[in-house]
Formats: structure tokens, sequence, C-alpha cells
């Protein structure tokens, strides 16, 4: 069995050292063995609570919380998110979803361009993008009188799973709106994603009393020649993507 108490003492000297440890520094610190402290350093990182990053051929250990930072996305992490929500789909290949995919990009680079840098939120660590969550404010819907705040996309990397990127980007979205004066946020989620429906839990969203309605209407004949909409594909409010952005995309952590 694992000594906790010698992984408690391995964490407190990670938190000591944001930059990174070696592992024969921590096994110096400890007056243990290089070997016994690798075989802890591994199991904290199956455990998804360090990480290392390369300098050299050098590994430097660090907490995974410490090192993940939120910031604003910006026109440049585009193709991270697409890359993103290609590693996390169930379809990705399809027809279906490559449509999915113009309309995220479609929509990620709309909702960037409104310069509204609280709405859309990155997760980075160690200067990679490795999360986001993109929402908005809207105004009488459905005739509320309050504004309120919409989710619209979000997704982790699959790699990054585990180490909290979701629960931050949640949260830090979730203060944004507050600090906007917005005291309502809503989001979609598919009846049978259970990941996200747990993560949006977690977050405190709970079944609101509205039902949504959806009414297929089909295409004209001159988009169905075109393989598009009549408004050229584009979607209010990226709809298409609420569904495209779900699958496989629950952190849990």
């Amino acid at each position: 069995m694992p000594d906790k108490n010698l992984e408690t003492r391995i964490l407190k000297l990670l938190e000591k050292s944001p930059e990174g440890a070696q592992a024969s520094g921590l096994a110096a610190a400890l007056d243990l063995t290089r070997h016994t402290v690798a075989k802890y350093l591994l199991a904290l990182e199956a455990g998804n609570r360090i990480h290392y990053r390369l300098a050299g051929r050098t590994k430097l250990w660090k907490l995974a919380s410490s090192a993940m930072r939120i910031r604003y996305l910006v026109g440049g992490d585009l193709d991270s998110i697409i890359n993103i929500v290609l590693g996390i789909s169930r379809s990705a290949g399809t027809d279906e979803h490559k449509k999915a995919v113009s309309y995220l990009r479609e929509t990620a680079l709309r909702h960037i361009e409104r310069n509204e840098p609280l709405m859309n939120l990155a997760a980075e660590l160690d200067g990679r993008l490795i999360g986001f969550i993109i929402g908005e404010v809207r105004a009488w819907e459905f005739g509320q009188t309050e504004k309120t705040g919409w989710i619209n996309a979000l997704g982790v990397d699959p790699k990054h799973r585990g180490k909290g990127a979701g629960k931050k980007l949640g949260e830090a979205l979730l203060s944004n709106f507050r600090a906007l004066g917005i005291t309502r946020v809503r989001t979609l989620v598919n009846w049978y994603e259970g990941d996200l429906l747990s993560y949006f839990r977690m977050l405190g969203f709970n079944v609101f009393n509205m039902t949504p309605l959806e009414a297929k209407i089909g295409l004209p004949a001159s988009a169905k020649q075109l393989g598009g909409s009549a408004s050229g594909g584009k979607l209010p409010h990226g709809r298409k993507i609420c569904n495209a952005w779900q699958a496989g995309t629950g952190d849990r952590a």
C-alpha cells in the first residue's frame, strides 16, 4: 500500500516548487532513494495530481492544478479548439461531424470577434490550450425580463481529463457572469450525456421550468442543391454546436 504520508510530503515539496522539481532533488530532500520517489511520482501522476514537463531530457514534476491557468480565448486558439473537439467526438470523419466542426469554428470566431473576453475562456497548461468554454449574455429571451447567461460550447482535451480544467473553466465563467450582474445561467444538454449532466450539476445546474421545443422544417430545394441552408449554412447562437461538443466532453475533476 502506498504511504499516504509520503505522498503528502512530496506534494508539499512540489507546492514550494512552482517551476517544477526533479526526482533526484525530491529524493535528496526526503532522504530516500530516487527509485522510491520515482514510483510515488508515477502513482501521483496516474491519479492526475501531478504532471511533468520536459526541460531537455529532464523531467520537472509540478502540481497539476498550480500549473494550469485560465485566460481569455483569442483568434489564434481556433485550431486548438478544433483539435480538442476532434479528439473527443465519437463521430469524427462523418459528413455530419465535418459540418459540426465548421459550425464550431464559425461560432467560436464570432464570439471571439465580439470582443467580450469574459465570456470566452481557455484553460492553458505549460503554454498549451487544453480546454475552452464559450458563453454569452442574452436579453429578453422568451419573454423573460432579466438578462440570462448561456454556455454555448465547452471542451477538454481527453489527454488532460481529471485535472480540473473543466471545473476551473466553469467556475471562472460563472464568476464572470456574476460580475456582470447575471443571476441565471443556462445551457442545453442531451439527456443521454451522463458525463455532461454530472459536470453541470457539479457547477450547481438543475433542470428548470422551461421545455425546449424543436421543429424539423426541412430545406428548400435550392439550399439542398447547394448543400447548405437558406441562410448560407449558418445557425443562430451555435445551436448546432451544442450537440456536437457534448459528445464525450465531461470533465471528471
